[in-house]
């Protein structure tokens, strides 16, 4: 085993503490320097004097230390560390010449820094965190490998690379039309827009798009690149599943001439699109280890297992399992939330939703292609948009996480729960208990709400969404930047949390493993003209008939994997893609 320390240092104090983890340091009781004060004022852990207890572990105040024993690593494989007691990363990924391959993994394990470093964005320091990267270091390093070939090209600026970027919010600021937006990105911007479906709002400012939309545009924008290789990071988020396996379709025609890389934590969308896969494991802001890569008939699978047979390495304790059923239906006699018809009229398109109801105990997913009025309804329900036609009861207590989030006060999360604590609409207790260890978010209690990452904002807005009693809760797209494992914690606290207060929750969201495991319904949404100016609503159905509705939409069928049971996109005109077909079964025939 080899001992790894890591100084998280955007949330050591050293000013705000008494050295808590110096002080109490049995080594350096003993007089050994295990810690010292660094030329920056934060501590510095030797790796080599370190017993192990884990004592500055836990007397750290601020949860800034972390003492991990791993595997032993070759330390010749390190590829790129950040400082001594920094993030490092074993091994890269090998870009096919052509094809794509995926990445997999937790957040925080290095999948946009090995991105960034096979861009040439950054060059690797090999582990040397106190030189800067030096070409004819990575080039010597790598001889004979075929990443040297990849590196001999990215030194010398032969090897035209286009990034999709992973936070595509944020170029909703960008003044700018979607045509002049992928426009910059090369000459191919008119079929890039064609092939993603934006042509219909082209001369529409990017502000005005919504996220799905933002995502496309981003995606049009690095198709119309003309380049060698294409890093593509995360492109399912904010889209809808018709979107999500169009563009599938659209990156597997790029993959058959030309490389590409792709993040993505939709593990359906990705056992759909990739050849094969590297799987990353490790300890999130830790350490990072990219396997060797895996057939994509096998990749997932292993991902859920977590066992790396090759390697023989085990990096989840309990294997991730599904049920071979579909969700149980709720009784409907059980209703606690009733709505009206509602409708809602904007200058340029109309948005309606039949009447309907929630039970207790109920989880419903909404879903259906984007702009068809999802995010509508919801506000709607929330109160945040008021019906043109029908009205919201005022007597449900709702409790809503909306689509976007933006932190703009610098409190902490632990300080903003303890501020709300005084309210009575806040159950401070449950927040503690169960949404804090069950959203992961210990860690990150002590950080400034603008420095979390956008998977660690999604989950602690949704742990403050959770903390609020409420008849319903409203969650828009709480999957939204989180990697799989999450998203299937997510998806089980949810349930468990409705199941157990007996309330509702309605949650928008387009991942099919997220919607597997934790809803009993599903609300429809489809367009009702091709322009999408009128979209409609119809739910909550069970889940086999609302599945059934999407997916003959989509025209895809989905099928279980005989060995984990989750759920696997047929490949189109196979045997029981047709047999599924000929019965009218899209949903989840077993393997």
């Amino acid at each position: 085993m080899a001992r790894i320390a890591i100084l998280l240092n955007d949330r050591c104090h050293p000013t705000e503490c008494r050295w808590e983890c110096q002080a109490y340091c049995p080594p350096v009781r003993m007089g050994q320097e295990c810690i010292v004060e660094g030329p920056n004022g934060k501590p510095i852990i030797s790796e080599t004097l370190c017993i192990g207890c884990g004592i500055c572990v836990h007397k750290c105040p601020f949860d800034a230390i972390k003492i991990l024993n791993t595997p032993e690593a070759d330390p010749t494989e390190i590829v790129q560390r950040y400082g001594y007691n920094g993030f490092r990363l074993y091994r890269l990924p090998i870009p096919p010449t052509q094809g794509i391959t995926g990445l997999v993994g937790p957040n925080g394990t290095g999948k946009s820094t090995a991105l960034r470093l096979l861009a040439g964005v950054e060059v690797p320091n090999l582990g040397d965190y106190e030189a800067p990267g030096d070409w004819t270091k990575v080039l010597a390093h790598y001889r004979g490998t075929a990443l040297k070939a990849h590196f001999d090209r990215v030194s010398k600026g032969e090897l035209r690379t286009a990034l999709k970027p992973q936070y595509v919010d944020r170029i909703a600021d960008e003044n700018e039309t979607v045509r002049g937006y992928v426009e910059a990105g090369g000459d191919a911007a008119a079929k890039a827009i064609r092939e993603v479906d934006l042509a219909h709002v082209e001369d529409r400012k990017l502000g005005e798009l919504s996220g799905g939309q933002l995502q496309l545009a981003a995606i049009a924008r690095t198709l119309a690149t003309d380049a060698d290789l294409y890093l593509i990071d995360e492109p399912s988020s904010y889209l809808d599943i018709v979107h999500r396996l169009e563009i599938a379709r659209v990156l597997r025609r790029l993959g058959a001439a030309k490389s590409v890389l792709v993040v993505e934590h939709d593990l359906a969308l990705l056992d759909y699109l990739a050849d094969q896969a590297h799987l990353l494991y490790g300890e999130p802001a830790a350490f990072g280890v990219i396997s060797h890569p895996i057939p994509m008939r096998t990749a997932i699978n292993t991902y859920l297992t977590g066992y790396l047979k090759d390697e023989n390495v085990r990096f989840r304790t309990e294997p991730v399992r599904f049920v071979a059923h579909p969700p149980k239906a709720a009784a409907r006699a059980n209703a606690i939330v009733k709505f009206p018809a509602l409708e809602k009229e904007f200058p340029k398109f109309h948005r309606s939703v039949a009447a309907g109801s929630l039970a207790k105990g109920e989880t419903v997913g909404v879903v259906g292609p984007n702009a068809t009025g999802k995010t509508t309804f919801v506000k709607m329900l929330a109160g945040v948009e008021t019906p043109t036609v029908g009205s919201v009861s005022p007597g449900v207590t709702v409790s809503y996480k909306p689509q976007y989030l933006k932190a703009t006060s610098p409190a902490s999360l632990r300080e903003r729960s303890q501020a709300l604590s005084e309210d009575p609409s806040f159950d401070a207790k449950l927040f503690e208990r169960e949404l804090v260890p069950g959203l992961h978010l210990d860690e990150i209690l002590d950080v400034a709400l603008p420095d979390l990452s956008g998977g660690e904002l999604q989950r602690a807005a949704v742990a403050l969404a959770l903390a609020r009693p409420a008849t319903l809760y409203l969650l828009d797209e709480p999957s939204a930047y989180l990697d799989a494992d999450e998203r299937m914690s997510m998806a089980r606290l949810l349930r468990r949390q409705v199941e157990r207060q007996a309330v509702s929750a309605l949650v928008v969201d387009h991942d099919v493993y997220f919607l597997d495991l934790a809803s009993d319904a599903l609300i429809v949404f489809r367009p009702e003209t091709s322009d999408y100016s009128r979209g409609r609503g119809e739910g909550p159905f069970p889940m086999r008939e609302g599945m059934n509705r999407l997916l003959a939409t989509v025209d895809i069928t989905f099928r279980r994997d005989a060995e984990t049971m989750r759920p696997r996109i047929n490949r189109e005109g196979s045997v029981l893609d047709r047999e599924q077909r000929a019965k009218g079964e899209y949903y989840y025939e077993s393997a």
